[in-house]
């Protein structure tokens, strides 16, 4: 995460368990971050700027894009977070990736970027349009903006068909948690506006859901995973604690399997802009 003051708190735990988590995470949303960053125009031999970088999973897939003749600085305030991601550049034998540990402000990661990307992170943020103008003051004229946020309808929670569906339920503990913790639950939906609000062009959007069924769909893991993350802060939200967290992935997957349940993950809202 870049925090800056006045930024909610993080809402998930900080340790090994949610590095491990969030990796399991990128892997269910690779595709979806993949396709924005490349519809934004990264490419071979850039150098990019990943904003909240955690466990480096997003750089790490950015410098996948860019190539060895290009290069990515991830930046974020968690220390733990870096020491994990330095870890998996370090196991990986890459020499283009680097990590700075700070706020954006304050982190000596360079300017002049050719791009500078993020995923889930202004949802994190007291005011995402200041954030992105922090942000777009890195990256050169011609460059690229791009970034991706959740949108929690919290009259919806998740969707699934038929809507009586343990997945639904889930859905809505996981959107009241994050509300309640004073994230931004409808950041996607509000891209838009806070590219504007920084000055910037206005962006192109895109929006993208992982649906599924069946016994297979890997989303029942994801979104118990989400579930254990949060459960540390739930008791201080007033909210309950599910019961039997080790099995909630298999009891989502067997009550969507008894019922045939198609289930969709919340919105993924991606935009990207170029700089004048």
């Amino acid at each position: 995460m870049v925090h800056s003051s006045g930024d909610p708190a993080y809402a998930l735990a900080r340790s090994p368990e949610e590095y491990e988590r969030l990796g399991r995470q990128a892997l269910f949303l690779h595709g979806t971050t993949e396709r924005l960053l490349r519809a934004a125009g990264l490419g071979p031999g850039m150098r990019v700027l990943d904003v909240g970088s955690g466990a480096g999973d997003v750089a790490l897939l950015a410098a996948s894009i860019v190539g060895p003749q290009g290069a990515v600085v991830g930046i974020d305030v968690d220390g733990g977070a870096l020491r994990a991601a330095r870890g998996r550049v370090e196991a990986l034998g890459l020499a283009n990736v680097r990590f700075v540990e700070g706020d954006l402000a304050a982190a000596e990661a360079g300017d002049g970027f050719d791009a500078a990307i993020g995923r889930l992170v202004l949802m994190y943020g007291a005011d995402p349009a200041a954030a992105l103008r922090g942000v777009a003051g890195r990256v050169r004229p011609g460059g690229v903006v791009a970034f991706q946020e959740l949108d929690l309808d919290p009259a919806v929670g998740a969707r699934s068909l038929p809507e009586d569906s343990l997945w639904n339920d889930t859905g809505r503990l996981v959107t009241e948690a994050f509300r309640r913790a004073g994230m931004q639950v409808r950041m996607g939906r509000r891209l838009f506006g806070a590219f504007v609000a920084a000055g910037l062009p206005e962006p192109a959007m895109c929006d993208e859901a992982l649906v599924g069924g069946g016994p297979g769909f890997a989303g029942y893991a994801w979104l118990a995973g989400v579930v254990r993350g949060l459960a540390p802060l739930m008791p201080r939200l007033g909210l309950d604690v599910p019961g039997e967290l080790d099995t909630l992935a298999d009891r989502l997957r067997d009550d969507a399997v008894a019922n045939g349940t198609v289930v969709w993950t919340p919105s993924f809202v991606g935009a990207h802009a170029t700089m004048p």
